[in-house]
């Protein structure tokens, strides 16, 4: 059984403040060495329960974060940027199961901790066939399109309701909960690592149940950004068509294509203030 592992930062047990994920903070090694942490709470249950190979992808700003000296030496690690694939780069059809670690709520969220989607400097709202998302599940269709199921998200409560909202019935591990945008109670650490056994142990026993995020026909992603500007940049894009303002809409049949296209979106819009 194959395995991948997606590991952002924001929703990381014991994170809370901007400064634990900024690079040029004192705080973020300490950060750092927390989510190698974690990240192998849930590669030591991948293989506890039946893993033979997981696959590690680092999703965080420039995605060099995770320490791989520290990292459980049987998984194997992507790092650095830019990345095609982003926060899902190396998935394809031969994964028997996406695990998320550390995500964080939608842009919007009110009292959310750390919310954004994708880019806090330049994304407002995403959705997808009318549907709003963020990141686990603008990221789960990619998984989708090879078929994959989500098995498991680790994050703080709002997150984690959000996931089964965008996403399905998947196993959620809250490790605190949002108090306000830089604020969360967390829980203890005996409490979060045995979360990770126990859910984790569940994902996997019903992975077959787990669902599967997968789009047919004509998909419609509508973006909105921080600022006119921004969208009107994201313009430069030959497929996008404007919505409003601070509005662009892409569409396509093939959800890979439509992500790509979110990709160059997201890089043009945020390429100007």
């Amino acid at each position: 059984m194959k395995l991948y592992i997606s590991v952002d930062m924001e929703g990381i047990w014991g994170l809370v403040s901007s400064s634990h994920v900024s690079n040029d903070s004192s705080e973020y090694n300490r950060a750092r060495k927390l989510m190698t942490q974690e990240a192998n709470w849930a590669i030591e249950e991948a293989f506890n329960n039946g893993a033979t190979e997981v696959v590690v992808n680092d999703s965080h700003s420039s995605m060099d974060n995770l320490l791989i000296e520290e990292l459980d030496p049987r998984a194997q690690l992507i790092s650095g940027s830019p990345k095609p694939f982003s926060m899902m780069e190396g998935i394809d059809d031969t994964f028997d199961g996406v695990i998320y670690v550390g995500y964080h709520s939608r842009a919007g969220t009110i009292n959310g901790l750390y919310n954004h989607t994708y880019s806090s400097k330049s994304i407002a709202n995403v959705t997808i066939n009318g549907k709003r998302m963020g990141e686990c599940g603008i990221n789960a269709g990619v998984a989708g399109y090879f078929g994959i199921p989500i098995l498991a998200i680790s994050g703080d409560d709002m997150l984690a309701a959000q996931a089964k909202e965008e996403i399905g019935d998947l196993e959620t591990i809250i490790v605190k909960k949002a108090i306000s945008r830089y604020c969360a109670h967390n829980f203890s650490k005996e409490t979060v690592r045995e979360l990770y056994r126990t859910k984790l142990a569940e994902a996997i026993k019903n992975r077959d149940r787990k669902p599967i995020l997968k789009y047919d026909g004509k998909i419609t992603m509508d973006i909105e950004f921080n600022k006119e500007v921004m969208a009107g940049n994201a313009m430069l894009l030959p497929e996008a068509m404007r919505i409003d303002e601070k509005t662009i809409r892409i569409e396509a049949d093939d959800y890979i294509k439509l992500f790509m296209m979110f990709r160059a979106a997201l890089n043009l819009g945020g390429s100007i203030s």
